[in-house]
């Protein structure tokens, strides 16, 4: 008798999951009745672990402890300061983390864990204050039985209460509002009187306005573009030279505040990956995988990027030379912001949730393991009127072996919140999950999603959230024996975030902002199936070597030890080396410094790397390029593992000698 591995089998797997995600808009009703814990319900501290783990409210600024009962030791002591710090919690002195509580308390936490301020402003007619907060929840969030509010609350229970409180909050709509002071100085463009060139550093000015050397021009955003800002380097006739201009240099205050729908997507899809678009459920035409086709452009032609189009859906579609095919959608893209920065006096507020809906497709057909990541592209949303812009980047772990299409959708929530004297609160919520699995082999699908808050090429704050699906299967095969063939299918979604990974104005201003997490791996997963077949029949456990008869029993089996070939994947990385400007011009003998505006999360501007690609033309020093000779080069600028890298081009003018014989006045 031999045993052998064998992935011929035919398997066919659908798992349908409703996660936890009530939303705010259709109210239901709660009731005590949940399975009470041994001790009759959660104690205040566990109830305030909870509630910080939904709301993220786990980190704080203060270094006094705000309680006298509840010390560094103890599993609550995070949540517990940093819900003091953000008035969730009311009590003063003593918390008492061990009595139990009701849901009156469970309630009343919850509401203060959205935040009575943005309650108020998003529903101006409620007037929520400290005297009504049980009512408000009970008449605009979930009906509550009155008899229950004295009742202990279990786990269940909680968990109930805070999806519900936690869904509303995230479906609140802010007034919109945006006001901007400028730096002394800043200029300000009319409409479309300055046209970029295509090289991306030239521009016509349309309007015959005179500019110089170092002006500040700031061109507000309009209902098909994003602001943007241009930093003069030379201006000659009707043609000036420019680098982009960031937040700092243009904008001394910015108050914004609102929610915003995606109306305007501007698309950058990577090499190969082909992009349609849709508008309210309208499918647009594809041009050369980007769009509508402009006009005076043959289908097939070059395609510039950054194509501007109306739309709230794209889609990313790519073809691999190794069979595998994968498209993500990104849909019901929705920002709400509340920020509040003052160049001199610091961050004092910002409040981001973004949310969409993502669905991705993956297939493969080839008897090989192949195992890659890709790059699939980014969109821009302008948000409204504002110089603030929402910013998504994909890329995709990719993993195959063998035959199997998958099809998987979310809904992601994801929220950073920040306010001077406070901690930083960030959380990511992955709901409503559903996946469709016809697998012959071993399948992992890992999409990622950056998303980031920006203005004026400045990040604000930025979520990284990486989710998907990983089947893994293993078939035990005994040709010439009487054991039965026995197929193994373990299938789960995993989901893991980082929050300000990359450098932002918040890291900038707070050194707490970064968090990372992962909340769902193989043990964890709220979606995980595990099936075992025996001559393709579905059993409750393996039969092999007991000498039983197989049975067609549907029970899942969690204690029998199997192993599993996972493709191993280093941890999707997003960074930038985001630099003020991508071209610097420079006369025979001039230097100029290149400014640094952000990094991936772990490294220093000390630690670059810089490299001249012709030294006839420049040469770099710590960042500083020095014009050698006439001519152009790229400078390229990489962190010392070279993971990340950009590059900044340099154009030397040539030296101009007067030959006339005239002597100058």
């Amino acid at each position: 008798m031999r045993r052998k591995g064998y992935l011929g089998c035919f398997v066919l797997v659908t798992a349908a999951v409703l996660l936890a995600g009530c939303k705010g808009g259709d109210r239901g009703g709660l009731a005590s009745g949940g399975q009470e814990a041994e001790d009759g319900g959660l104690t205040k501290g566990q109830w305030i672990q909870l509630l910080g783990d939904k709301f993220g409210y786990n980190r704080f600024e203060g270094s006094e402890d705000y309680f006298s009962d509840v010390g560094p030791e103890m599993d609550c002591y995070s949540a517990v300061q940093s819900c003091r710090e953000w008035g969730v919690l009311a009590e003063e002195n003593e918390f008492f983390p061990e009595e139990l509580a009701d849901w009156e308390y469970a309630i009343e936490t919850s509401v203060r864990a959205i935040g009575i301020d943005k309650l108020n402003r998003a529903e101006p007619g409620s007037q929520v204050t400290e005297e009504n907060l049980v009512e408000f929840f009970t008449t605009q969030i979930a009906s509550v039985e009155e008899e229950a509010l004295d009742s202990g609350v279990s786990r269940e229970d909680g968990e109930q209460i805070l999806g519900y409180a936690y869904d509303f909050g995230t479906n609140l709509v802010l007034p919109e509002m945006c006001q901007v002071v400028y730096m002394e100085g800043v200029r300000e463009a009319k409409g479309q009187t300055i046209v970029p060139d295509e090289d991306g550093f030239h521009a016509y000015v349309a309007d015959g306005t005179a500019y110089e050397e170092g002006d500040i021009i700031y061109m507000a955003p309009t209902a098909d573009a994003p602001a943007t800002a241009l930093k003069v380097s030379s201006a000659e006739g009707s043609t000036i030279t420019y680098e982009q201009a960031v937040m700092e240099e243009v904008i001394e205050e910015l108050q914004v505040s609102g929610t915003f729908e995606a109306e305007t997507i501007i698309v950058e899809a990577a090499e190969g990956v082909a992009v349609s678009l849709e508008d309210s459920g309208r499918a647009r035409a594809v041009y050369a995988g980007y769009g509508e086709m402009p006009a005076g452009r043959e289908e097939g032609g070059p395609v510039p990027l950054g194509l501007k189009v109306k739309g709230d859906t794209v889609t990313f579609d790519k073809t691999f030379d190794n069979g595998a095919s994968i498209t993500v959608k990104l849909s019901g893209i929705k920002a709400t912001a509340d920020i509040d920065y003052h160049v001199f006096k610091g961050l004092k507020k910002a409040d981001a949730t973004l949310t969409f809906k993502d669905s991705i497709t993956a297939s493969y057909k080839k008897e090989e393991h192949s195992s890659h990541q890709y790059n699939l592209g980014k969109i821009k949303v302008p948000l409204g009127g504002t110089p603030v812009t929402a910013e998504f980047s994909l890329i995709v772990n990719l993993g195959f072996n063998g035959e199997m299409t998958l099809t998987y959708t979310s809904d992601i929530v994801a929220k950073a919140n920040y306010q001077k004297g406070c901690g930083f609160a960030g959380s990511i919520e992955n709901q409503n999950a559903a996946c469709d699995l016809h697998a012959q082999a071993t399948i992992t699908v890992e999409p990622a999603v950056k998303a980031e808050l920006c203005c004026l090429s400045r990040g604000i704050v930025n979520a990284k959230i990486t989710s998907g699906v990983v089947a893994v299967g293993t078939a035990d095969v005994d040709f010439l024996g009487d054991e039965p063939a026995c197929l193994d299918l373990l299938m789960w979604v995993p989901l893991r975030w980082a929050i300000n990974e990359d450098g932002c104005v918040l890291t900038d201003f707070i050194k707490d902002a970064k968090i990372s997490k992962v909340v769902w791996d193989s043990e964890s997963s709220k979606i995980k199936k595990h099936f075992h077949f025996e001559d393709l029949v579905l059993v409750d456990a393996c039969t092999r070597g007991t000498g039983k008869k197989v049975e067609t029993v549907v029970v899942e089996d969690k204690h029998t030890p199997y192993e599993y070939k996972v493709f191993e994947f280093e941890e999707l990385v997003f960074g930038f080396i985001h630099v003020s400007t991508q071209a610097v011009h420079l006369a025979g003998g001039d230097s100029k410094a290149i400014q640094i505006i952000s990094l991936p999360g772990g490294y220093s501007a000390a630690d670059l790397n810089y490299k001249a690609e012709d030294p006839s033309v420049c040469s770099v020093s710590g960042g500083t390029i020095r014009a050698n000779g006439p001519g152009s080069t790229r400078v390229v600028i990489s962190t010392g593992d070279g993971k990340f890298n950009t590059y900044v081009s340099v154009f030397v003018e040539q030296e101009y000698h007067d030959m006339s014989g005239f002597e100058p006045l």
